[in-house]
């Protein structure tokens, strides 16, 4: 509402500011329009400034001026083949009136900038006119509109021509604007209309006050004092929503599902900026780190319609393996084979040949039982393995992520380390928990029921995923494309590929004769497998330290040694054989303590670390929106398998 009076009055003292000679030359502000380049090459972009020098005592507007007032505008005639962005503010200062009313805005001298493209089909050769013309409003007891037509001519080249003369003057402009914020990163978290954002600025500076955040989406209260908290490695600002002001004639700000701005700040490197736009979300929806920040900074719905709208789908380069050959597409058919033989192959890779061996050593164990029994644990494990990639396979389609990637989780990678190391103390014989060798699913599997088939093939589909993805991604990445009845039928042949073995010896029991019989060896056999088991829990380390970094995952070695210890307790005074006061007491209640400890300080590790760079995530469009900011883009595009 305040906008539209200030328009309005602008409008009615339009005519006054040209009898005035528009400021320029009758009055005691002046303008400055200062093109970057003489000429520009077809596709480039070059800078144009615009230079305010305000009269004593009058202060031009921030794009959101806190309270009343309008910022400056451009309005282009360009020829065909030129655009032109928005226009760019640099930090403003917060100016406070002798009533204690808040507006952001500039005093002096203040150069905004704008950016403007030549397409790739500008005439070479040709001149080109590029007019315009500037607004402002200026204000002290009273506000006066300002306004200033220019134009200038540059010529289209085979390269872009900078006026010498003037490079100094735009890297100090330069300066002024917001830095690129690429190594920053934020999350902004809202509770009962009290914003609270965290920043995680990169290693080497220091930030110190004053510190302050302009809102440019007006979401945040410009009137109310904002809270700073300065930490080592992150700055936590606590802000007041907008919820309007009558008296001010300040409207309530729209509630949106990201927060825009300029951080503004001083360092050891002087003062500067940068602009943010960041998911805003409910403290409750925050679901990792307790709302505090991630080194990961999600896309907003903001950044992904943008980049939509430079991105182009056909433009894919070809796959090409080694040898220089090309790819073959993957088909619906041909996708069935691959991931039929890859869950074959799995059976041998360091995730899932623990689960082998111990699966083989129960068919020992059943060796002598009637055949029909061998049978059915066979098709109920084979049953436990398809269920749980059914599940898998729905929670993938159904939100649309990427195969294997719940292994980005660091809370489910530290489950299943913490699982496997206490797994491999059993079967080395640290402890026991039940009667059974093939102890895989702890008491279910000591019942020798069909529950323990069931939740070994369980296990084997968690203890899959991670190592399908290095021979399977395209396979992968296509039934993830296909509708999800065929997807689940590429989930479906990929688990029957994995179980097949098992499917096989539980069908054939004369294979099973052929193992040796029961006897030592078994003890022996187990003991070996423990290292197997060991060697998959060091096989989910590495994808572990990544997301926590050094430090935390320092800290989690040590929070597992706690539970091993707790772990070897129970072992040796937790039996049958050891009194009932010592039993309970150190086997069970000395080593419950432990454990939990271990387990509470282990989990406590499982969040990203607070300092480094922040991970911008991908999304389509996000190269070509920085080509034309002039950016080195890092792009991540591993996978810790």
């Amino acid at each position: 509402m305040q906008r539209s009076l200030i328009l309005f009055l602008a409008f009615l003292l339009a005519p006054l500011t040209q009898a005035q000679n528009r400021f320029g030359e009758g009055g005691e502000t002046t303008v400055k329009v200062t093109p970057e380049v003489t000429a520009v090459e077809a596709g480039d972009y070059f800078r144009v400034a615009f230079t305010l020098d305000l009269k004593p005592k009058y202060h031009a507007y921030f794009e959101n001026a806190g309270s009343s007032g309008l910022p400056p505008s451009v309005e282009w005639e360009l020829p065909a083949g030129f655009t032109a962005g928005e226009l760019q503010f640099p930090t403003p200062h917060v100016m406070k009136s002798s009533e204690g009313v808040i507006s952001y805005g500039y005093e002096g001298k203040v150069t905004f900038v704008a950016q403007v493209e030549a397409s790739d089909d500008v005439e070479q050769g040709k001149e080109f006119t590029i007019k315009g013309s500037l607004s402002w409003l200026e204000c002290d007891v009273v506000c006066m509109p300002g306004n200033h037509d220019f134009s200038f001519v540059l010529r289209a080249g085979d390269e872009t021509k900078f006026v010498e003369e003037e490079e100094g003057f735009f890297a100090e402009v330069s300066e002024k604007l917001p830095q690129d914020s690429s190594a920053w990163g934020a999350i902004a978290t809202e509770e009962e209309n009290k914003i609270r954002v965290e920043f995680i600025h990169p290693e080497g500076m220091e930030i110190k006050e004053p510190v302050y955040f302009f809102s440019t989406d007006e979401q945040v209260d410009s009137q109310a004092e904002q809270g700073v908290e300065i930490k080592e490695g992150k700055v936590i600002l606590s802000l007041a929503r907008n919820e309007g002001n009558d008296e001010l004639v300040i409207s309530a700000g729209e509630v949106k599902d990201s927060l825009s701005g300029m951080l503004a700040f001083e360092s050891d490197f002087g003062q500067g900026s940068i602009e943010i736009n960041v998911p805003l979300t409910p403290d409750a929806d925050v679901s990792s780190g307790g709302g505090h920040l991630s080194a990961f900074v999600p896309a907003t719905e903001a950044d992904r319609k943008a980049g939509l709208e430079v991105y182009d789908v056909d433009a894919r380069p070809e796959a090409v393996l080694l040898g220089g050959a090309k790819e073959k597409k993957v088909t619906f058919f041909s996708s069935l084979g691959l991931v039929f033989l890859g869950g074959l192959i799995l059976n041998l890779m360091p995730c899932v040949f623990p689960v082998l061996g111990l699966k083989v050593m129960g068919f020992v164990s059943q060796a002598g039982e009637d055949e029909s029994k061998i049978k059915v644990h066979g098709m109920v494990f084979g049953l436990g393995l398809l269920i749980a990639m059914w599940v898998l396979a729905a929670i993938i389609i159904s939100l649309k992520l990427d195969w294997g990637q719940q292994l980005a989780n660091p809370y489910f990678l530290a489950t299943m380390i913490i699982f496997f190391f206490l797994m491999g103390l059993n079967l080395y014989g640290v402890f026991e928990v039940g009667t059974s060798m093939t102890s895989v699913g702890g008491e279910l599997q000591a019942k020798k029921g069909y529950s323990g088939s069931f939740f070994s093939g369980v296990l084997t589909t968690l203890v899959a995923t991670p190592c399908s993805g290095p021979f399977l991604g395209a396979a992968m990445a296509f039934a993830l494309a296909q509708p999800p009845a065929k997807a689940f039928v590429i989930f479906t042949v990929f688990g029957l590929g994995i179980a097949s073995p098992y499917i096989i010896l539980s069908l054939f029991p004369a294979l099973i004769k052929k193992l040796p019989r029961p006897g030592a060896w078994m003890e022996s056999f187990k003991q070996i497998m423990s290292f197997f088991v060991f060697a998959t829990a060091v096989f989910f380390m590495k994808g572990y330290m990544k997301l926590v970094g050094d430090s935390h995952f320092n800290i989690f070695l040590f929070a597992l040694l706690l539970i091993g210890l707790g772990a070897y307790i129970y072992g040796r005074w937790g039996t049958p054989m050891v009194a009932k006061g010592k039993r309970f007491v150190t086997g069970y209640g000395l080593a419950a303590v432990l454990t939990l400890g271990g387990l509470t300080w282990a989990y406590s590790t499982s969040k990203p670390p607070e300092k480094g760079l922040a991970w911008n995530e991908w999304y389509p469009g996000i190269m070509e929106l920085s080509r034309p900011k002039k950016r080195i883009v890092w792009v991540d595009y591993t996978a810790d398998w």
